[in-house]
């Protein structure tokens, strides 16, 4: 059952004639305008925090794989480019070498 805002006012006015309005107010404000049934409750945080703990567990151990996905797909493109690099350097250093041999056995012919 719910109670109604008119039941309130109707305890509050006993209330009052009964123990006075400073503690009749101060005891309307203990009291939940929520209907009993829609109140948190200890043990429903608890769950709550239980649940919310496996989310981020979850999110981050998701989180954890991609990265290391990312890390793993960025290592394999550093090395395929230093591997082309290399090469590239490597048939740059043979075309300086044959040059610098022409221009020796030029020099040594002349």
């Amino acid at each position: 059952m719910s109670t109604t805002d008119r039941d309130r006012r109707e305890l509050f006015t006993s209330l009052e004639t009964a123990i006075g309005t400073k503690p009749a107010n101060t005891f309307m404000e203990l009291l939940p305008r929520q209907p009993a049934d829609e109140l948190v409750t200890r043990s429903d945080m608890h769950a709550f925090g239980s649940t919310l703990r496996a989310d981020v567990r979850s999110d981050m151990t998701e989180l954890r794989a991609a990265l290391r996905g990312e890390m793993a797909d960025l290592r394999t493109e550093l090395r395929v480019e230093m591997a082309s690099l290399r090469g590239e350097m490597n048939r740059w250093m043979g075309r300086i070498l044959a040059a610098n041999g022409i221009a020796v056995v030029t020099a040594l012919l002349t």
